[in-house]
């Protein structure tokens, strides 16, 4: 069924056998349009600085290279998903005739970006070009009061350099549900945020007291589990908020591309054009910005990407563990919506601490952030590797091999 020209089809034992078929293979409903080149080809110091200001981080490790060249790094690195602007396609090719079976695999469903977990290995700095690959690695099908019948589908990414130097491996999880017209039943008496002059006056001091530990180096023996770390505001989240994260990593996945681009892109990725108010197509992306479209999927209001909370919780960890120290693990889950509007309060704890006889001096943080509702929409825990008093700065994590999933 088509309202709009907005695909509507049905969960079935058929499309989810079709899903599962592509286990190895690129997930037909995650991929690029009419440009399949990342928004950064290759790292460059500005492209770090652009980002880590989008995100809204201003630390002079990522913006300043006279700053960072004082650090241990000696010089100007990415903050942590800085790689979802990267990788050049080198996704697996399956075989023709699978292709053509199995392209419509959950077509005309609703997906929603619910988390991941990335492990890296180095650091990406000016001059890093990458590769990257996207396979599907597990379907698996759930039943929930939001959504009814639903699929989720984890899907496993990597990116490597030239030299075959694994940056990032990792997961992404997807959760497919239909397209229902209305908010579910959930959702239905759902209030848009609105804040006191007061609730303002208390955001705002969260931020006038944001901790940043910089150049203060983080020792492993000055930790201790169960410690409570700084609270971190995010929010009001704004449209604009979302903007200036697609200016700083691009559309991501299909494009939103203007235009002749635009109509390109169409020609390419039919299902994820609809029409508008005023009869034009243009991307279901905006899902994110249109209200009446985020109803027509059944959500009461326009809502984030996965990627603003991911970045979030990268933003919280950096600006805890320092100069020095070396994000090795993030995990996070995005539980309930993330609403224009909405404020997010994150808090974390260390939940480990010790030299591991792998990694080396370590702790383990365990994040979530809280929203003006008092309802949890992150979940998030991370692997830090941390100097040692007696063992000196972090040492990179030994990489995995590059993955078998890719052309």
């Amino acid at each position: 069924m088509k309202d709009d020209g907005l695909i509507r089809n049905q969960i079935t034992d058929e499309t989810v056998t079709l899903m599962r078929r592509r286990i190895g293979f690129t997930n037909p409903t995650i991929r690029t349009g009419c440009i399949d080149d990342p928004w950064n080809i290759v790292a460059t110091d500005d492209a770090i600085r652009r980002f880590a200001l989008c995100i809204g981080d201003d630390n002079p490790v990522f913006t300043d290279p006279d700053y960072a060249a004082r650090t241990h790094w000696g010089r100007m690195i990415a903050p942590p998903a800085f790689e979802k602007s990267m990788g050049l396609a080198r996704n697996p090719v399956m075989p023709e005739a699978d292709e053509a079976e199995t392209r419509k695999a959950l077509r005309g469903i609703q997906l929603y970006h619910s988390g991941g977990e990335n492990f890296y290995y180095r650091p990406i700095v000016e001059g890093t070009r990458l590769y990257r690959s996207r396979w599907v690695r597990k379907v698996e099908e759930k039943s929930s009061e939001f959504a009814g019948r639903s699929v989720i589908v984890s899907n496993g990414l990597q990116l490597w350099d030239d030299d075959d130097r694994v940056f990032v491996d990792g997961t992404d999880w997807f959760v497919h549900t239909e397209r229902k017209s209305g908010s579910r039943k959930k959702t239905a008496d759902l209030e848009p945020a609105w804040y006191s002059d007061a609730d303002l006056e208390e955001i705002e001091a969260a931020y006038d007291n944001e901790y940043r530990r910089g150049g203060d180096t983080l020792y492993l023996e000055d930790v201790a589990v169960g410690q409570k770390l700084p609270r971190m505001v995010k929010g009001p989240f704004t449209i604009t908020d979302l903007f200036n994260l697609h200016m700083a990593a691009g559309w991501l996945l299909y494009g939103g591309w203007p235009n002749r681009l635009a109509y390109e892109n169409r020609k390419k990725l039919r299902g994820f054009y609809s029409r508008d108010a005023h009869n034009a197509w243009d991307t279901i992306q905006r899902v994110h910005w249109d209200k009446e479209l985020a109803d027509k999927v059944g959500i009461p209001m326009m809502y984030d990407i996965g990627p603003v909370r991911q970045m979030h919780v990268s933003n919280y960890l950096t600006n805890y563990a320092g100069d020095d120290a070396f994000i090795h693990r993030v995990r996070f889950e995005f539980r309930n919506f993330n609403y224009v509007g909405d404020v997010t309060w994150i808090d974390g704890e260390i939940t480990d601490a010790r030299d591991d006889s792998k990694l080396g001096p370590m702790i383990e943080i365990a994040m979530t952030g809280t929203n003006q509702r008092g309802k949890e929409n992150i979940r998030a825990e991370a692997t830090v590797l941390v100097a040692s008093r007696t063992k000196g700065m972090p040492v990179l994590p030994d990489a995995p091999q590059v993955t078998r999933h890719r052309s």
